[in-house]
């Protein structure tokens, strides 16, 4: 996973039909200035559930605009969302895999050419399309007992219509989410195995450089760590690619990747009030001053959403790494949203899970599973120095919007972009519904504004959390749900 960027190429692409049907606009619990505009639901394939939606990501190919969304079992979703209110899924990339993380990524070497990675980390259906086209381009696929291995798969999706498996990257471990290198040469895996693996947890690097034989680099290790565990969770590459931030589980580890093939630790740092660190994502703000600030928010996803059924429980926790501040970062404060209550199953969730930043905006997308898809306005983070002493009186983050239904499960929620007047259409691939589109009123086009949340979240300032959040434990024997296949 990475910072979302979207990537446009030229290719020709002709329309197919419908696959699932699509429901239109429902009415669940949400702000005024968020509405629904469209469901798509996602076939059940290679003996999964219907829907299961995981990470989601864009590209624009050929002149029309795609989302590329996740699943468990059913693929990668190829959905165009060129007119968002007449979405449709044009496309499947056949890949009967969990947990399905995808990143779409762009070579020098193959001008015009659109990539994406495609994670198996626990199950692989060594039927589905993309094992057989690996296994007919020469790659060992299959286990002994018939099922597919575990790794990451590389296609190409220059043509939407027509993917196609151009190489995989086998790793024993599996691929619970993966990241590649901004050049397009170096896959940093985050394996599935993540709990601690006491003298062996490392981020694996890859060289896919040559697609038919790609080899592994190197494996960072990582420092052990007490608590859920060590191993890498979720990695992302800042733009230019010389620093990786890797949420593992226990800790937040800052990477020195200026060369992607020799990483090194710059700094590791663990903040006892976060339960399981899933994502960690840096992003730039610039202060009243003119200043540039370095910001980095974590993650934390609760139990790793394995259950707890109140509301909220994980949010998220923000550091200042400007300058030397990485060697050592600071914290600045913590946000999570204001619901409070029940989930609506005894098994449910409510915690922080895949999350988007827009600098130029400052404003961050994500879902929160059972608590749906918010809009954040982050802009205060700017008005916070050194960690905690605020140099304005407004809240470093404040929800704006937001969306739940009763049957909300999200697992991600991003927008590809943001119109110039603030508006924009934001997708949630969501477990239970499949992929829902909804349509954010930033109120600048005349007329009277549609009402923002009336709830802004809890703010609290790094002093605040520290007294305020608590420090619980794992019971024995848990398994994040972010684990489990099914």
């Amino acid at each position: 996973m990475r910072r979302t960027t979207f990537i446009a190429v030229l290719a020709v692409t002709l329309p197919i039909g419908l696959l699932p049907v699509a429901a239109g606009a429902e009415e669940g619990t949400h702000s005024e200035n968020l509405t629904h505009v469209k469901n798509l639901g996602y076939e059940a394939r290679n003996g999964g559930t219907p829907n299961f939606g995981t990470d989601i990501e864009f590209a624009a190919l050929g002149g029309r605009d795609y989302a590329l969304a996740g699943s468990y079992r059913n693929g990668l979703q190829i959905v165009d969302i060129t007119e968002p209110e007449q979405a449709h899924i044009a496309a499947i990339y056949d890949c009967g895999v969990t947990q399905g993380d995808v990143q779409v990524f762009n070579r020098s070497d193959h001008p015009g050419r659109t990539f994406i990675t495609f994670t198996s980390d626990t199950f692989g259906d060594g039927t589905s399309t993309c094992y057989r086209e690996a296994e007919a381009l020469g790659f060992d696929v299959k286990k002994d007992n018939g099922s597919g291995k575990n790794g990451t798969f590389i296609a190409d999706i220059t043509d939407p219509l027509n993917p196609v498996t151009v190489s995989f990257v086998e790793v024993a471990k599996g691929s619970h989410n993966q990241t590649v290198h901004p050049s397009g040469l170096f896959l940093y895996n985050s394996n599935s195995d993540l709990i601690t693996t006491a003298g062996s947890q490392a981020i694996e690097v890859y060289d896919i450089s040559d697609f038919t034989a790609p080899q592994l680099a190197t494996s960072l290790a990582l420092p052990l760590r007490p608590g859920l565990g060590t191993e890498s969770h979720d990695i992302t590459f800042n733009t230019v690619g010389d620093r990786a931030y890797s949420a593992a589980l226990s800790q937040t580890v800052i990477i020195d990747t200026t060369d992607p093939a020799k990483p090194s630790i710059v700094s590791s740092f663990v903040d006892p009030a976060i339960n399981v660190e899933h994502q960690s994502d840096p992003f730039t703000l610039t202060d009243a001053g003119g200043n540039e600030r370095d910001f980095l928010i974590v993650e934390d996803e609760y139990a790793g959403a394995a259950g707890g059924p109140h509301c909220p429980s994980g949010g998220v926790h923000i550091y200042e790494i400007t300058g030397d501040l990485e060697q050592n970062p600071r914290k600045v404060g913590y946000w999570n949203i204001g619901d409070a209550g029940l989930t609506p199953e005894p098994t449910g969730r409510c915690t922080a899970h895949v999350f988007d930043v827009h600098e130029k905006e400052a404003i961050m997308t994500i879902a929160f599973y059972n608590g749906g898809v918010r809009v954040v306005d982050i802009s205060g983070l700017a008005g916070y120095s050194l960690g905690s002493t605020p140099i304005a009186s407004e809240a470093g983050m404040r929800e704006i919007a937001f969306y739940k239904f009763g049957d909300s499960d999200t697992w991600a929620a991003k927008t590809p972009h943001i119109q110039g007047n603030g508006d924009f259409y934001l997708y949630g691939n969501d477990i239970s519904r499949g992929l829902d589109i909804f349509k954010f009123d930033a109120g600048n086009k005349g007329g009277k504004k549609p009402r923002k949340s009336r709830d802004e979240g809890t703010w609290m300032t790094a002093s605040e959390a520290a007294v305020s959040l608590p420090r619980l434990d794992i019971a024995a024997g848990y398994k994040p749900f972010c684990l489990l296949p099914e």
